[in-house]
Parts: C-alpha cells; structure tokens; sequence
C-alpha cells in the first residue's frame, strides 16, 4: 500500500507526469530524429532513404534523352562559373550521365549562359569511357577536355596507366587529375568563379539560382576576403557532437544547471504558492536536479546535433568536419595558389592537402545549407581493393557514408513552382 500512497502524494503525481513527459519526448525524437546520423534514434533506413535523389536523377535522365537527340543551349562569352567535372569510367556503375542532366535541367537561357560546362574525361585513353563516344556529351559540354588538352607526354600516360592499380596510385592520379581539372577553368575562360563538381553528384532544380543567391550573401560577408570556397555539399554524418568540443558541452551542461537552479530556487521563494510548496518538500530539490536535469540533458545530447541545434539555412563557416571534394565553389583568385600547393606537396588526398593549405593560411571555408548537390555514388572511384579498410560504418563503403541527408528533404514541387516563379520574374526584367 505504500507504494501506491506514494503515487498518489504530490512528489508522487509530478514523478509520474516527470515519466510521462519524458517518455513522450523520446516517442517524438524516435520519430523526427530517424534520419540523423549523430542521433541516437537513428534509422539507417531513414538517415540513407532516396526520397528527392530519385525524383532528380529521374528528370535529370529525361533531360539527358533530350540532348540525344539535339544540341543544347551552350555558355555565354563571359560566363560566371566555370562548372570542372572530372570523371573516368567505372566498371559497372554509370553516374556521370545523370549528374550531367541534374546540372542542366531547369535552367533557364539566361542561366546555363551563365555556366561554362567543362567535364574532364580522366580515361588515359578517353575512347574508354563511355560517354565520350555517346552524342549527348557534345550536345551539351562547352568543352570536353582530356589529356591530350593536358599534352601528356607518352610516357606519363603509361605512368598514368600504372596508377589505376593500387591504391597510392589512384590517389597520384585523382589529385593530378584535380589539378587538371582547375587549370582548363583557368585556361579556357575568364570566369570569376570556379566549380569543380565529382561526377557521382545531384544537383537539385534551382542550384544555380540557390548558389548565386549563396555567393552573394558571402560577397557581402565581411570575412569574404578570406574564403577559400563555398562548399555546396557536405557530409551530414560529420556533424554530430565531436567528442574534441567536449568541454563546450560540459559547460553548457554545468550552465544548463545552474539556470534551472536559480529558477527553482526564486520559485521556492515565493510564497502561498502551490510549486513552492512542493519546492519546500524533502529531497525535492535534490531529485530534480541530480535525475530530472540530468535526464533532460541526456536526451537533448541522445536526440542528435543536426535535430536539436542544426545547421542555419543560408551561408556558414564551415573550417572542420566537413567532407569532402562533391561540390566546392572556388573565387577564381585561389585556384592558382592552391594549385601551387598541391604541386609543392606531392602526393596526398586532394581535400586533406586542400585543408592543410586553408589552415596554414589562416582562410576561412564555408558551407550553404541545405546543401544543393548530393553524393549518390555507391561505388567510388577511388581504388576499390578489398579489405576492412573499404568498408565504413553501419556496414557501409565509405563511399556510401558519404551522404547529406537534409538533401532528401527538397520538396520536388516547390522547386518547380519557385522555377516558374524566377522565370517569371526574369521574363518581366527582359
């Protein structure tokens, strides 16, 4: 009988309504926190579902069907973005036709004017990969490059060969092919920015007008002079409470506390007050803040960083965890610096080598969110040896990990109707 005394006490009542609470707070987190990787209640199907990725590569299809059969529109004299697409052919996997389309479809003339479409076929012989023989690619490239624009002598192509077999090898050649990549933006046209976009990408209906708006926002920035780019993708499973800024937790944890302390204690205060009253009972105090406090905390922590404190939509600082090289917007001023650095450094993963250079030169590196491109690739192009080393977490190739899943969450219709709104607008203008 004296549990069920206990129940029906005051310290009793809020105990249960405390649990209920609670329990109810964990029922909604396990719903509205699934598709978050740094959440507790993740759901690996949720976190890696293709909701819009599958609408796009879709449109992005019809749209390539289209350039089949006929040219497209091609870029202005004085374009905007030079838009670098390095890609090589892959042995069962065929990504690069569909980002193409993504880039293109919904465009309007005034906008892919605006963009100088340069894919780079990274195949040592280019008959290889199998775009390049198709009649799309012309249709809708400003410029194709390969090695032969490099002027690669014959025997660095046979080295060139060589690297595809292993796994330092590949990395030689991705970054040589990074830096090819960047040089024909330099080299074919004057273009104040330079994009350099892997061919395992989506990009939504609108990025161009999203990434515009995006470069404005940063040029308006006081820290703009600094940026070495604009990250357009960027992987969501980094962004959870890294376990370096742990005392920064701790402390807002402490103050957390003492907050919810100095609340109680002026509640307490008060007189002829029911929750002062039950303030004033015994071990009250101690219950709330050594078990409830606590258990709050816990769970704000357990519910994930990307539900409860979020990227802000628009620009942001971006200088740490952040991966990889999907999509990121260079002014055309740093690309020849960066360059010289990679040649200096050698051999080494083009993002790593990228990131030492922004930190030993103290430049900033930001990130729009949501995030207008998506890594679909489920093979990477990097060497595919077999090993535990391959695989990442959740049982996953690293190549599969490396996934934004606030992409998901573009609404198909929305985009389409703010489309028509913007080329509404452009039609009045004109």
């Amino acid at each position: 009988m004296r549990p069920l005394r206990y129940l029906s006490s005051t310290h009793g009542s809020a105990l249960v309504i405390f649990i209920v609470l609670y329990l109810a707070a964990i029922r909604y987190f396990s719903i509205v926190a699934a598709p978050d990787p740094s959440s507790a209640f993740a759901s690996l199907e949720r976190i890696y579902e293709r909701r819009y990725s599958l609408i796009r590569a879709a449109q992005a299809n019809e749209y390539i069907a289209r350039a089949e059969q006929e040219p497209q529109r091609k870029a202005s004299s004085d374009p905007t973005i030079c838009v670098g697409i390095s890609t090589v052919q892959r042995p069962k996997a065929r990504y690069f036709k569909t980002m193409m389309g993504s880039l293109l479809d919904g465009l309007s003339d005034r906008e892919r004017s605006d963009l100088f479409i340069m894919p780079f076929i990274g195949n040592v012989d280019p008959r290889e990969h199998l775009a390049f023989n198709e009649t799309w690619l012309p249709n809708v490239a400003d410029k194709i490059v390969t090695y032969d624009d490099e002027h690669v002598s014959d025997a660095d192509r046979a080295r060139l060969r060589h690297m595809t077999s292993g796994q330092q090898g590949h990395k030689e050649k991705a970054l040589f092919d990074y830096k090819s990549v960047l040089r024909g933006c330099l080299k074919n046209t004057h273009a104040p920015y330079v994009l350099i976009v892997e061919d395992d990408t989506l990009a939504i209906d609108g990025w161009y007008s999203h990434t515009m708006a995006a470069l404005r926002e940063l040029e308006a920035n006081r820290d703009y002079k600094t940026a070495l780019y604009l990250r357009l993708f960027y992987n969501t499973g980094l962004q959870g409470w890294n376990s370096e800024f742990w005392p920064y937790y701790l402390f807002y944890s402490i103050i957390f506390e003492l907050v919810f302390l100095g609340i109680l204690i002026s509640i307490r205060s008060m007189t002829s007050n029911p929750v002062s009253r039950f303030l004033a009972g015994r071990g009250t105090m101690a219950f709330l803040l050594c078990i409830c406090a606590p258990a709050c905390v816990g769970l704000f922590f357990a519910a994930g960083r990307m539900t409860v404190h979020p990227n802000p939509h628009g620009i942001h600082q971006m200088n740490h965890h952040a991966c990889c090289s999907q999509a990121l917007l260079f002014p055309r001023e740093r690309v020849l610096p960066l360059l010289d650095h990679y040649t200096k450094s050698g051999i080494g993963f083009r993002d790593t080598l990228m990131e030492k250079y922004a930190d030993d030169n103290g430049l900033s590196r930001w990130a729009l969110t949501p995030s207008v491109f998506q890594h679909v690739g489920a093979q990477s192009s990097k060497w595919s040896g077999q090993g535990p080393k391959q695989m990442g977490r959740n049982g996953r190739t690293t190549s599969q990990n490396n996934w934004n899943f606030q992409f998901e969450r573009w609404d198909a219709t929305k985009l389409l109707m703010e489309r028509i709104r913007r080329n509404g607008r452009a039609d009045k203008d004109v």
